[in-house]
């Protein structure tokens, strides 16, 4: 998928250094152009269907695990800031962070919220 992206991204350099060497309405360089926009649309295209069959079809995700990531990473700090402020926000996340525990396990702990304010705003599907 990089190698696909890199090409892409080269054909898109190429049209738009086509684009900008147009004299005006007589563009000379829309043969480029096209060539380069549909190679790239071709090439996306078998890319995709490749990464499907050879990458996708048949993956079933852990949700087990996927839970235990969210729940136990840092970043779904941010969704306190605005309500328990950045300064105690950020020491809660450093908190979890060096005693290896999850942000709601601290937040509840340390007393910033109630228990269930803080499950409610640190569940993961209300984030959506």
């Amino acid at each position: 998928m990089n190698q696909v992206a890199f090409n892409v991204i080269g054909n898109d350099v190429t049209i738009t250094m086509a684009a900008e060497a147009g004299q005006l309405e007589l563009n000379a360089f829309e043969p480029i152009i096209f060539y380069k926009l549909f190679q790239s649309i071709d090439t996306l295209g078998f890319a995709v269907e490749t990464f499907v069959d050879n990458c996708m079809t048949g993956v079933i995700a852990n949700e087990e695990r996927c839970n235990e990531l969210v729940s136990n990473s840092i970043g779904i700090i941010t969704v306190l800031v605005p309500v328990i402020g950045y300064q105690k926000s950020a020491d809660a996340a450093k908190k979890a962070l060096r005693e290896n525990k999850s942000v709601l396990d601290v937040v509840i702990e340390d007393k910033l919220l109630n228990p269930d304010k803080a499950r409610e705003l640190l569940n993961p599907k209300n984030m959506l």
